[in-house]
């Protein structure tokens, strides 16, 4: 490989201060390297034949990797948010979506819940439209005896969800065309700006950060 004249040598003995942040990152410290700096690179990496082999067995037996994520989060934060006297009364939907006789991720005597556990970074509009409807799922519900919950990753779905002037209308563009049925059955029109919805129609959906119930996960939220 033809090197620029004015480049610095590459020397074997360098391997990064810091682990890569990504496999463009990887891909780049790993040329040039001979079979002793290879290891080093690779595990400063963090990536292991131990990692290899959970990844392949959670493949294998759980599926995609954001379904372990969305079940992991839903089951480490239930010792944390049932109250001493609720129970999980539905079996849990941890896996992707709903059905009709699990309409919510969890539900208890107490409270119907739905988690979204993606870490929002920018170009986020199928997590706007993802949440939006997850918020109006749970808005329509028709049950005083349980409080309706959202439960999100980090601070920006709750300001999102509080601020956009976005229409709803918009926002549900691509869901179901049941539920934006429902929706106008019940509101008059879809077209009220997210942040007036929140404020005179969804106030009763409490809306939860997941790292108040799991603190160790808030740095990964950031």
């Amino acid at each position: 490989m033809k090197r620029d004249a004015h480049s610095q040598p590459w020397s074997r003995s360098s391997v990064p201060a810091r682990s890569p942040t990504g496999s463009a990152a990887l891909e780049h410290n790993l040329l040039n390297a001979d079979r002793t700096t290879a290891v080093d690179i690779t595990a400063a990496a963090g990536l292991t034949e131990e990692l290899l082999h959970a990844a392949l067995t959670v493949r294998r037996d759980v599926g995609r990797v954001s379904d372990v994520i969305h079940a992991t989060v839903i089951t480490l934060a239930l010792p944390h948010i049932l109250e001493d006297d609720e129970i999980v009364s539905n079996r849990p939907s941890l896996g992707p979506g709903n059905d009709q006789s699990r309409p919510y991720d969890l539900e208890t005597n107490k409270r119907v819940a739905e988690f979204k556990v993606a870490v929002w970074s920018g170009g986020d509009m199928m997590r706007k439209r993802g949440i939006t409807k997850d918020l109006v799922h749970l808005a329509l519900h028709d049950d005083d005896q349980r409080r309706p919950e959202l439960w999100v990753a980090g601070t920006e779905p709750i300001r999102f969800l509080q601020t956009s002037t976005s229409p709803v209308s918009g926002l549900l563009s691509r869901s179901s065309r049941h539920q934006r049925a429902r929706f106008e059955a019940r509101y008059g029109t879809t077209d009220i700006p997210l942040r007036d919805f929140i404020t005179e129609h969804a106030t009763h959906v409490q809306l939860h950060n997941i790292a108040d119930a799991l603190p160790t996960l808030a740095e990964a939220f950031l």
